[in-house]
């Protein structure tokens, strides 16, 4: 069967797994507006069909735009039954979640941030609160995320792991708190997507005073973007337009001090940086381990971040070493 689908959506093969029922229709591209449906609402994957589609440069599936949330919907279901399985382990789980989590990332290139993506992300946190809780290592963790090739997906599922660890270390035993830090830092640089993708990729060291004036916009395009849907907390809102500051009052948009940040993103802040120094971006090319990282936020740049955020960071990273070598 043949048709033209003016609006369809590509998803990697590699984020479907074998044997699960798919919920819509699934299609192979065979040129500008034609596709053939492959895959019938309700079938089941099979691990042999997707690998001879990879053995012949096939790597996305098509899904009518229509169907897309359908098919996030499933997934995060399968995602969020997949993380708490005790017999996998971290690799395996990360590459499950991150996989959801891309598609919830995709659906907000395609149709932007809505009710139905915001309730999505809250399904992506709640899942990757429950893998940072089993965490043994977060050399491990980082590992785990390396393999993903969305950079601003993958350092936000770091900067939610990371912002959940600290949290909990500091014996923020709320859960509604927890998930709000976990939201906030999902979702601190939702703004980035209405910034151009050339700009994202050059270092900010050789921005011009104008790319860097609209790079720094982004805290106040995330914030604009959840106000949008008026059902964000607060708190959350906070976490996304103070993401760049810190204790110091040396960062952006505001130049607050520690005082007066909100509380909330005082850890979202010290994660979004040690996550920048441990995972390869623009602005790091050689990536530090996690306990170089701590060096290098301590002494390079002199710990601009609140003190009690950066002991827990430092309980996190040390517990996590030691538990690694035992």
């Amino acid at each position: 069967m043949t048709e033209k689908a003016p609006q369809m959506v590509p998803v990697p093969i590699s984020e479907f797994v074998s044997g699960a029922t798919v919920p819509v229709d699934l299609f192979v591209k065979l040129g500008e507006d034609k596709f053939i449906l492959v895959a019938k609402k309700d079938s089941k994957t099979a691990r042999d069909q997707l690998e001879t589609y990879e053995s012949k440069a096939v790597f996305y599936i098509w899904v009518k735009k229509g169907d897309y949330s359908t098919l996030v919907k499933s997934n995060l279901t399968i995602a969020g039954i997949i993380v708490r399985h005790e017999s996998l382990d971290t690799k395996q789980k990360t590459h499950v979640l991150t996989n959801a989590a891309g598609q919830v990332f995709r659906q907000l290139d395609e149709m932007g941030i809505n009710m139905e993506a915001y309730a999505q992300a809250k399904q992506i946190v709640d899942a990757t609160i429950c893998l940072a809780e089993g965490h043994k290592d977060l050399s491990e963790l980082f590992a785990a995320l390396s393999d993903v090739s969305d950079h601003l997906l993958k350092h936000s599922m770091a900067v939610c792991a990371v912002s959940t660890l600290i949290a909990q270390t500091m014996k923020w035993d709320s859960r509604a708190t927890i998930e709000k830090i976990a939201l906030g830092a999902l979702l601190h640089d939702i703004g980035k997507k209405a910034l151009p993708a050339d700009l994202l990729n050059k270092p900010k060291a050789k921005m011009t005073h104008e790319e860097t004036q609209i790079y720094e916009s982004h805290t106040f395009k995330g914030m604009q973007m959840l106000l949008g849907l008026g059902i964000v907390p607060d708190d959350v809102i906070a976490i996304v337009y103070e993401h760049h500051e810190n204790a110091l009052g040396m960062g952006f948009p505001r130049k607050l001090r520690n005082l007066k940040m909100h509380p909330l993103a005082r850890i979202v802040a010290l994660a979004n940086e040690f996550v920048d120094l441990v995972m390869a971006n623009p602005n790091c090319a050689a990536p530090k381990t996690p306990r170089e990282a701590l060096i290098t936020i301590e002494t390079t740049m002199g710990q601009p971040f609140a003190k009690d955020v950066f002991k827990a960071l430092t309980h996190v990273v040390t517990k996590a070493y030691l538990e690694g070598a035992a």
